[in-house]
């Protein structure tokens, strides 16, 4: 048995699928960690009869705090038990043993400290996915790529995972106790250089219930995106390979908050009649200028950014 590594499941209102789940998991010779998050069926009951057979631990959270949350807790929970390694896997049975061994073989034969999924390739779905979910990780995946500057990396909402315990460390200001939590792991794992490693893994839809609710959603992941690109420059100026790209990320936010102010300046000058030493038709060159300027900054940032990242992130093909 591996003792580096452990498997962390999530179990809320889960009973039709974590028997099974258990069962496969049990195969891989890999210690089992699950929690139970306040489930109201009797997922609990089902657990405690399995932990007999299998012999694995189980967290019981007293109240419902949210898959972001509990992930966070199991993560902690296996830093502090000594392991070096963390799978997260779903106990909803989405997600498929085969993908979850191969988590395991990379990591055994190789120095990733982040292995993530993908689930948008030829095979990577198996019923219908909600269009709520594909809308949402097409806007994530735009956000992650903006935010991290690489574009290896896809499908950024993708809840199997594979991560150093270290990142425990990270998981502190503005994470998602609920939704949104595999968009922050990936996109701290990146801007803090973890070595990545991006699996096709296939995931099944079937009567599975979503509760996303997508205004949440957006909300959250446009708050994180904007959090972690300031994040990410502070810790781009530090490193002189990224320097130049912080340098340009700078003058982007500059060149952009003038753009800004400029188009309020016209509003305010149209809709309110107020004083300006500049008549309305200069004030909107200026500012389709300053846009210009300012998308050209970003991707000449994005580009330095993205040959430099790309270096340790690999995907399979």
């Amino acid at each position: 048995m591996n003792k580096d590594i452990a498997i962390g499941i999530l179990a809320y209102n889960v009973s039709s699928y974590i028997e099974q789940i258990t069962k496969d998991m049990s195969t891989l010779g890999i210690d089992l960690l699950i929690i139970n998050d306040s489930s109201t069926d009797d997922t609990h009951v089902k657990l405690q009869k399995l932990q007999k057979k299998f012999n694995f631990h189980i967290i019981n959270n007293i109240k419902n705090v949210g898959a972001g949350e509990s992930t966070r807790i199991l993560i902690k929970h296996a830093k502090d038990k000594g392991y070096k390694f963390f799978i997260k896997v779903d106990g909803d049975g989405q997600f498929d043993i085969e993908d979850v061994k191969k988590i395991i073989k990379i990591y055994n034969n190789s120095e990733y400290d982040f292995i993530k999924s993908n689930r948008f390739w030829a095979d990577g779905i198996i019923g219908k996915i909600p269009k709520k979910r594909l809308f949402g990780n097409l806007f994530a995946t735009m956000l992650l790529q903006l935010t991290t500057g690489t574009n290896k990396i896809y499908d950024p909402l993708n809840g199997l995972f594979g991560i150093s315990t270290n990142v425990s460390t990270h998981l502190k200001k503005n994470y998602p106790v609920r939704y949104g939590y595999p968009f922050y792991i990936s996109v701290v794992a990146i801007i803090n250089s973890y070595k990545t490693y991006q699996i096709n893994n296939t995931i099944t839809y079937g009567d599975q219930e979503s509760k996303l609710n997508p205004l949440k959603v957006l909300y959250t992941l446009l708050k994180l995106f904007i959090y972690f690109y300031f994040k990410k420059i502070s810790i781009k100026k530090k490193f002189g390979t990224y320097q130049r790209s912080a340098f340009f990320d700078i003058m982007f936010l500059s060149s952009l908050s003038i753009s800004l102010y400029l188009i309020l300046q016209i509003i305010f000058v149209l809709n309110f009649n107020s004083p300006s030493l500049i008549n309305p038709r200069t004030l909107l060159f200026l500012f389709l200028v300053f846009i210009f300027i300012s998308i050209l900054l970003f991707t000449i940032s994005f580009r330095e950014e993205k040959s430099i990242r790309n270096l340790y992130i690999h995907c399979e093909d």
